[in-house]
């Protein structure tokens, strides 16, 4: 039962630069301060001042961004400026990479899971409370370890047993401000089971895990302050916890299986990527696509509505390759005939064909989408055969327009072309592709390097027509 804690600020504080021994410092100031630890003290000390330590700093301007991070800037931008949020250079975004597993979402922040496990924005890189115009402040690469060193060397200088949390503050899903959270632990459980236990009215908790080191850095946050306030280190006293030897930050961070939060699910975020997709005809980056990521897209295509359930649809991946090349001069080739023949000048037919040549040539994958036609139902009338394959080809459209929403939750950006319906025979002689093979489009992926603009839309009522009933 813990009916009263006390939150001690040690203050005059040094500012920390690489190589200091932050236990050293503590104990120094502890000493300065008329402090002397107890038995079961808990230090709560600021992550900054232990990256600092251990030079965990980085200079921008010595960052070099990749084409990843610049397509990400470009995409994130409109939507830091849209909601007046400071915009992050490519530089940043690549040390956010560079600290990052995983990208969880990009917005005007991006949402990761860290090399740790943590799941935050901009991968707890912070320039607040850091020296140098240019220089951010990466989290401890292993913040239970450095907890470890701090709490050990300070039981030789002290003799006392003391746990240690390393914190830093994160904003949380559904509420407005950053609240402390341990990033690191020593001597202290970061879980309070309280499972088993009975409540006021003798009912036995079910499911009550209480994360006892994240209200901790809470509470020694408002004494810390997040601005000039000077206090890194906090001293808690006369909370009541068991010792240990030995434990990790990791018995808090919850399993990704039962994470709701990491889901795109609701109808917001599903509206969002329907407006958000774009017809990308710009130049794409060089960056390589993984193919799988491709495959897992067309997996995802399979699952569209079809007619009959038939799934005739039919998939080739176009990697870059002299086939893919040859394919494009013939179709090329075409369509300069088609152009001549329809009165076109020279300069038209030029620029038309530069106009996609590039994009089927330097995407990172082209793919080719046919309808096959081979178990399509038969009918004793051809207007019924005729509406069987208008069927069908509704169906393929829509498995076309499951992969573009695919492709865009994958942050890829794509295009939808309708050329190879202008060229079947030479798309099938090229390609060596079966009888029933009718290719109906090509879709060409890959990440981008600029912001296409925003399409007009007809406005509602002038799509929706109104019948007198």
């Amino acid at each position: 039962m813990n009916k009263k804690i006390e939150l001690i600020g040690l203050e005059n504080f040094p500012l920390i630069k690489a190589g200091d021994n932050i236990a050293q410092i503590i104990f120094k100031k502890l000493n300065e301060n008329n402090i002397s630890l107890q038995n079961g003290d808990i230090l709560v000390i600021a992550q900054t001042i232990v990256s600092k330590s251990i030079g965990r700093i980085r200079d921008l301007k010595k960052i070099k961004p990749s084409k990843k991070a610049i397509e990400i800037y470009n995409r994130i931008t409109p939507k830091g400026k849209k909601v007046h949020m400071p915009i992050k250079s490519p530089e940043l975004i690549q040390s956010i990479l560079n600290e990052s597993e995983v990208i969880l979402k990009t917005e005007h922040v991006l949402i990761v899971e860290t090399k740790h496990g943590f799941v935050c924005a901009n991968a707890g890189i912070d320039k607040s409370n850091i020296e140098g115009e240019n220089n951010i402040g990466l989290l401890p690469e292993n913040p239970d370890e450095e907890a470890n060193k701090i709490r050990s060397s300070l039981n030789k200088l002290t003799g006392k047993d003391l746990a240690i949390i390393i914190s830093d503050s994160f904003g949380r899903p559904f509420r407005v401000g950053a609240t402390g959270v341990a990033l690191g632990v020593s001597g202290i459980n970061p879980i309070l089971d309280k499972r088993g236990v009975k409540d006021l009215f003798g009912y036995e908790l079910q499911s009550t895990i209480i994360g006892q080191v994240d209200n901790l850095a809470s509470s020694a946050q408002l004494v810390m302050g997040e601005a000039d306030e000077g206090l890194p280190v906090v001293i808690i006293r006369d909370y009541k916890f068991d010792l240990v030897k030995k434990t990790s930050i990791s018995a808090i961070l919850r399993d990704k299986n039962l994470d709701l939060f990491r889901k795109r699910a609701s109808e917001e975020d599903f509206v969002d990527l329907l407006k958000s997709r774009r017809s990308y005809k710009l130049e794409f980056s060089s960056e390589d696509v993984d193919k799988k990521m491709i495959e897992e897209c067309i997996d995802i295509a399979r699952w569209a509505p079809s007619a009959h359930n038939g799934q005739f649809w039919r998939y080739i991946i176009l990697e870059k390759s002299k086939l893919r090349e040859d394919l494009i001069i013939k179709m090329n080739e075409k369509l300069r005939k088609d152009l001549l023949n329809d009165g076109k000048s020279e300069t038209f037919i030029k620029n038309k064909i530069a106009s996609t040549k590039n994009q089927f040539l330097k995407a990172s994958y082209l793919i080719l989408l046919c309808l096959d036609k081979s178990n399509f139902e038969k009918y004793p009338d051809p207007n019924r055969n005729q509406n069987e394959f208008i069927m069908q080809i509704q169906s393929v459209s829509a498995s076309a327009t499951y992969l573009l929403l695919a492709l865009e939750s994958k942050g890829l950006a794509a295009c939808w072309y309708c050329a190879p319906l202008f060229a079947k025979h030479i798309v099938k002689e090229v390609l060596n592709l079966p009888e029933s093979y009718y290719p109906i489009a090509f879709f060409t992926t890959g990440y981008s390097i600029k912001i296409p603009p925003i399409p007009k839309r007809k406005k509602l009522e002038d799509i929706v027509y109104k019948l007198n009933q």
